[in-house]
Parts: structure tokens; C-alpha cells; sequence
């Protein structure tokens, strides 16, 4: 299974450049789905068995980055954020600007030794921050690169020790990782639609184009969630911990995302229960999934949405337990089996 998360993280796609990395799942998933397709906002959607009711799961395949504003007179690239990148994750960091061809680049910002104490003790603001990829000037730097160019951190995936490993991408590469190995164990008597859903970074966009046109009886969504077992996490801010068994949400945003439906919370609860699956409920006061916008289709879909612990979120050393991974794909199968009991 590793082998196949350190494909899928190190493949680059930023929100709205997905291209990449749906072409690398379409050939993973090929010999298990009955149909593959691509919609017009580019959802890669596969089918696979047959019946009166289609479960739909779905994962987001956009990370977030980066891209190419301008370029200074000096050669030196001014950028902008692609989704809930932090400024603190920008500081020194390696990157791969992502033109015709790739071009390795280093985020700099005014050296220490010329800071006066205040601006030393201070997060540098976002604007004062530029990419240096070795240009003379302007003009061979565009010649490499373009205006509109994505780029991405530079990193690859790592063990740490045990089954941890950290890499840029997990989120959510980790819920594409689920959705290959839960449409490869699919076996039931209904029609699942597995989703590998874009722009989710910048607004949850192609789960609402994609939900559209699949018109699922019920939908889960699966990504990453929050882990809370490292210093200065409160338990009043996250409880979830690695090892600790798949997060099932219940509220997220304080509900202005989803408010999981009592019809999915006990299929879900209790396929954990009676499965003897460990599992995390979570309710959260930020942040949303793919699910606060499947459930807003048509007239309404029944939605829940599923996580797996994941720590140093939105930088480009996020940290996944890989036996996380495998019990959420075990907790999905269990969750097929009893669908069609609760819908």
C-alpha cells in the first residue's frame, strides 16, 4: 500500500491541474471498475456493480500550492495561494514550478542579519516572500515559466519510524489511497460510484457538479481529518488520535458544513459497533469536506463523511499511520455489506 501512496503524493496537482494525478488513479483503478469517466470539470467517475440503489464515495484529488503571479524586472517570482496554504509553511521551502517543463525553485525572504529585532520576532507577511529559480533577470525567467504556472513543494514520501510516513499531498492522496482499495474490495448487489472529485481545495467544487450527475441514494465522503495527539492541541480542539480508529463526522463548522443525517450516522455508527471497527466520532467548528456540498444536491442526498488521522495538516510534512489507511478501507467494506439494511 505504501508503494502506491508515495504514486499518488509525489504526482503534482494543484487545485483546478488535476490532470496529472486523475490520469495515474484511471490506470490504478482500470481492471477493477465497470466504467470510467470524465465529466466536464474533470471528476474522474468510476462505477462498478449493479442494482436499484448507487452509493457514491467520493475523495478530492487537488492539493493545495501555489501559483506564478508575476516575475520581478530581477527574475524573481512573485506568487499566490492555491487553497488554505499558511504563510508559516512557506518560509525556506523548496518548490517545483510546474511550466512546460519543471523548474526547481527556493522560497526566500529578507535575511535575518538584515531584520531590525521587531521584524526578526514577526511572521514575515506573505508579500515580502519571492521564488528564485536562478534567473539572470526577467526575461530568461520567462522563459522557463509562465504566469498561471501551479507549483508545488518539493518533498517525497518518508518513513519515519513504525508505519508513519510524511510527505506534501496526503491530504488527500490518502482518501484517493481508500477509494482504489475500497473499489477493489467492492462485492455487493447495489451500484457504487467512486468519485476522485477536483477544486475541493478552493471551495468544494466538483463534488457539486459530479453529485449532480451521478444522483446517488447516498453518499460518504473520505479524506483526512485532524489529529489532536501532538503538543499544544487542546481536547476541546481535536481529540482524534492516530491509531485511534476512523473519524465518522457529526458536525462540522459548527454546522455550516455537514450535519450528518440520522440515517447515515446509524448506518455508520453501527456498522463500527457491530464490526468491532475502533472508530472516533468527531464534531468540529472549522473546516469542511466534499460532504457539505454533496448533501445540497438535487433535493438533498443523504451524506456522511469519514476521516483518516493525519498530523501537520495543510503543510508539506503531513504525517499518516498507514495501518489508519488500511482499517478505514476495512470499515468501507464492512459499510457496503450493510447499506441496503439502512437505505
Amino acid at each position: 500500500m505504501n508503494k502506491l501512496l508515495k504514486k499518488l503524493v509525489e504526482t503534482p496537482s494543484v487545485s483546478g491541474d488535476e490532470s496529472e494525478i486523475r490520469e495515474l488513479i484511471k490506470n490504478e483503478i482500470e481492471d477493477e471498475a465497470d466504467s470510467i469517466e470524465t465529466d466536464n470539470f474533470g471528476n474522474l467517475v468510476a462505477r462498478k456493480g449493479k442494482g436499484d440503489k448507487t452509493l457514491m464515495l467520493m475523495a478530492h484529488m487537488d492539493q493545495i500550492g501555489l501559483t506564478v503571479k508575476n516575475i520581478t524586472e530581477d527574475g524573481f517570482i512573485k506568487f499566490s495561494k492555491v487553497g488554505g496554504v499558511t504563510t508559516q509553511s512557506l518560509m525556506n521551502q523548496r518548490v517545483d514550478v510546474h511550466g512546460e517543463e519543471d523548474i526547481k525553485g527556493v522560497i526566500g525572504m529578507k535575511p535575518p542579519h538584515l531584520m531590525d529585532k521587531e521584524e526578526r520576532d514577526k511572521l514575515p507577511e506573505k508579500k515580502t516572500l519571492f521564488i528564485d529559480i536562478g534567473a539572470e533577470d526577467k526575461e530568461e525567467a520567462q522563459e522557463l515559466v509562465s504566469v498561471g504556472d501551479f507549483i508545488t513543494f518539493e518533498r517525497e514520501l518518508e518513513n519515519l519510524q513504525n508505519d508513519y510516513y510524511t510527505s506534501l499531498a496526503m491530504d488527500n492522496r490518502v482518501g484517493c489511497l481508500v477509494g482504489i482499495k475500497a473499489l477493489e474490495r467492492f462485492d455487493e448487489d447495489f451500484e457504487l460510484a467512486v468519485v476522485f472529485s477536483t477544486q475541493e481545495e478552493v471551495g468544494l467544487k466538483g463534488a457539486k457538479t459530479s453529485t449532480f450527475s451521478v444522483n446517488p441514494d447516498a453518499a460518504l465522503a473520505v479524506d483526512v481529518s485532524i489529529a489532536g495527539d501532538v503538543p499544544g492541541v487542546q481536547d476541546d480542539e481535536s481529540t482524534l488520535k492516530m491509531g485511534g480508529g476512523v473519524e465518522i463526522t457529526l458536525v462540522q463548522s459548527n454546522g455550516r458544513g455537514l450535519i450528518t443525517p440520522e440515517s447515515v450516522k446509524t448506518w455508520l455508527l453501527d456498522t463500527a459497533e457491530d464490526y468491532e471497527h475502533e472508530h472516533q466520532p468527531g464534531v468540529w467548528e472549522g473546516g469542511a469536506t466534499d460532504a457539505a456540498s454533496i448533501e445540497l444536491e438535487r433535493s438533498g442526498v443523504p451524506t456522511g463523511s469519514i476521516g483518516v488521522p493525519l498530523r501537520n495538516m495543510h503543510s508539506s510534512t503531513e504525517i499518516v499511520k498507514l495501518s489508519d489507511i488500511e482499517d478505514t478501507v476495512a470499515f468501507l467494506e464492512d459499510s457496503f455489506a450493510e447499506f441496503e439494511n439502512h437505505f
